[in-house]
């Protein structure tokens, strides 16, 4: 069965320069990865490696009838925010996405309290945290158009109960020379959706109970880089089960010792082996997730889209956002299988060049 050290949290984790890799229980004080000594071939100032580096914080939620994230991207010289989510039922899909200006920071570096959002007027999104509270939020009120309706959420979790999750992750990106710092939690969700069509009564979901997955991420970028992520949230068995699978340009040169996969499962954690992730017939059909451990077999069905190309400056990225249903089994580091038929997941593929 495989496995990796899950160590205690080592405080800083750039010391002397030098990244503190490996896989640590909970959460740090500060997610914060810069000042690693000479990151590139090229010996730039810390400050312009610092500039290299990118950040992105994902909250994915499934509450009702609806799943779907809220997205922020910390591009240093400007931020990008997105709410996309469907109706599971219906395959209705909602999307909304706005450009923000130059700020000190998108992405919070703190992770006791801290909070990140989009104030613009008709696209207010704001995710914040407390842990002396145990809270996490997250809210958004946004103004549609001739074609999307408006929309507004308020949706609360909890990080104290026992079904609550974490685990932080400082890989190589991919050698040893850069890093990438990963954080991310599983928790109970609880909240509403409120859609509000023109010309038409708003529809307001009642109160209701989900689940939510916390992805943060900071990574010194290469020039050109792409990659895969499956997220499952939903249940099985009435227990909750949240996992994040990837595979990316950035991972580690030895992936089976340094890699951010994670399945949180009824409240405990199992860290996953990495895995390849293939749709020979294109991103809209069949995708296979598998491993050479015996541990993950998955199979993903899109059923429902969304393409978002952003071209800012020298920046341009491409970020495939697909809903769909999961299929086959993944195993917990206890070996219990866990089999899925119809499973709630959200693929992403992405490529960015800086």
């Amino acid at each position: 069965m495989y496995t990796r050290e899950i160590l205690e949290q080592p405080g800083k984790f750039i010391k002397n320069g030098i990244p503190e890799f490996g896989t640590f229980k909970g959460h740090p004080d500060r997610l914060d990865i810069r000042g690693v000594k000479n990151p590139y071939s090229f010996h730039f100032p810390k400050v312009l490696s610092n500039l290299r580096i990118k950040s992105r914080l994902s909250l994915y939620f499934s509450l009702g009838e609806f799943i779907g994230h809220i997205n922020f991207l910390d591009a240093k010289v400007f931020g990008f925010a997105e709410v996309v989510f469907w109706n599971a039922k219906t395959l209705k899909k909602f999307v909304y996405h706005s450009v923000m200006g130059p700020r000190k920071r998108f992405v919070p570096h703190d992770m006791n309290t801290a909070a990140t959002g989009c104030y613009r007027k008709h696209r207010y999104i704001r995710i914040s945290w407390d842990r002396k509270a145990g809270r996490i939020s997250a809210v958004f009120n946004l103004k549609g158009d001739s074609v999307r309706p408006s929309v507004n959420a308020t949706l609360t979790g909890t990080f104290t109960d026992s079904l609550s999750s974490e685990l932080t992750s400082i890989l190589p990106s991919p050698t040893m020379r850069r890093c990438t710092g990963k954080y991310n939690a599983g928790f109970n969700l609880h909240g509403s959706i409120t859609i509000i069509p023109k010309k038409q009564p708003g529809q307001t979901m009642t109160d209701s109970q989900g689940f939510g997955f916390l992805d943060i991420n900071r990574t010194y970028m290469k020039v050109h880089n792409e990659g895969e992520f499956i997220t499952g949230i939903g249940c099985y068995d009435e227990k909750p089960v949240l996992f994040r699978i990837e595979s990316t340009s950035q991972e580690a040169v030895n992936p089976d010792k340094y890699n951010g996969n994670v399945l949180f499962y009824n409240g405990e954690v199992t860290v996953l082996p990495p895995v390849v992730i293939t749709h020979p017939f294109g991103i809209k059909k069949n995708w296979v997730i598998q491993d050479t451990e015996n541990m993950i077999d998955l199979s993903f069905t899109p059923s429902s889209d969304n393409i978002n190309k952003v071209s800012i400056f020298v920046l341009k990225a491409e970020y495939n956002t697909i809903f769909g249903k999961l299929e086959g089994t993944l195993a917990t580091a206890g070996g219990e299988k866990i089999n899925f038929k119809s499973f709630d997941g959200i693929a992403q593929k992405y490529k960015i060049r800086l």
